[in-house]
């Protein structure tokens, strides 16, 4: 491979990424537009708003300034240069499963007579089901990064932040990343290859550009604005969509509120689960995993410790696990 073929390679590689650094950039001004919006709804300030009043409400420095803020930054950085390139892949790769499941199906059982002819109707079918089933996986995964030890210990740095930014939205180990991306993705591609056999249809071209464009939209609309610092509702709209409020709650250190609102997308599924909580009027509360790791006591407030504690506690509960195992083969040996 001469030089050209690997720059481009690169190139190709890093393609995405650079187009959601693009959106993150030209986000940041839609942000701080939201936010405030909400402070001068909210605060009412009495005198004249200047630009640095406003300025400071979206972007107020003892937040940005905050050691869990930095190593947000620095995370940023780091997912941008290699972990974002396989978001991509993993979204490509879904669809990809979907034709290769349906193609074997087809070969297992035989060609199924389409059901949908028109185009507009196979691509509505092809990106709900994906979009759904995504989605649905998205929100288990959640939900088992909450539940289940060792994926909590690999989720548990993105709740040790005790700040939220923009910057938080990019608070993944990663480790973590790569399962929340591929596991809804994987799963998306088996659903929907099973739907196109149903259907008898083969993916259409504007099924992939409807999941292009969601993934544009869901980036502002979910998951940029999810980490702002002020509670933003959708009113009734909550129970269905991820409002910002919803997971600013996701991330409050108080006991009645932890393991709620696991939705990515849709609270839908936190509603048929049981992990639906809205926040009451006037209810507040602090960012943070637990008293006892909090303040000076955050083992995350370091890129050492975020990338590195994970490890450490993974190790102990091996170790934890193989002990258990010998004791159990002791006291079942007849000897």
């Amino acid at each position: 491979m001469d030089n050209s073929s690997l720059w481009s390679g690169i190139r190709a590689f890093y393609e995405p990424t650079i187009e959601i650094m693009a959106m993150w950039m030209w986000g940041l001004p839609l942000f701080a537009a939201v936010v405030a919006i909400i402070f001068i709804l909210s605060e009412r300030p009495n005198g004249p708003i200047s630009f640095k009043m406003l300025l400071n409400a979206a972007f107020p420095r003892d937040l940005h300034s905050h050691a869990s803020a930095r190593v947000d930054r620095w995370n940023a950085i780091i997912l941008f240069v290699i972990g974002f390139p396989l978001v991509g892949l993993f979204a490509l790769n879904g669809l990809a499963i979907a034709t290769n499941v349906a193609n074997l199906l087809s070969a297992e059982f035989g060609a199924t007579v389409p059901l949908l002819h028109a185009a507009w109707a196979i691509v509505a079918v092809q990106f709900l089901v994906f979009f759904l089933a995504t989605d649905f996986m998205g929100y288990w995964v959640h939900y088992w990064c909450h539940t289940n030890p060792f994926l909590w210990t690999l989720h548990k740095p993105h709740h040790t932040a005790e700040t939220l930014t923009p910057w938080t939205l990019y608070r993944q180990h990663p480790i973590e990343f790569f399962i929340v991306n591929a596991v809804p993705a994987v799963f998306g591609g088996l659903v929907t290859g099973v739907a196109l056999y149903a259907t008898g249809t083969a993916l259409h071209p504007g099924t992939m550009a409807c999941v292009g464009i969601m993934a544009y939209i869901l980036f502002f609309v979910i998951d940029f604005l999810s980490h702002v610092h002020v509670p933003v509702s959708y009113g009734w709209l909550d129970r269905i969509v991820l409002a910002p409020v919803m997971h600013n709650l996701h991330h409050s250190i108080e006991l009645h509120h932890r393991d709620k609102n696991n939705a990515v997308v849709l609270t839908l599924w936190d509603w048929m689960f049981g992990t639906l909580y809205l926040p009451k009027k006037g209810e507040t509360w602090r960012w943070g995993v637990n008293e006892e790791e909090f303040g000076d006591q955050n083992p995350h407030n370091t890129l050492k410790g975020f990338y590195g504690e994970p490890f450490v506690v993974a190790g102990r509960q091996i170790r934890d696990l193989v002990r258990v195992g010998r004791r159990h083969e002791a006291e079942s040996d007849p000897k």
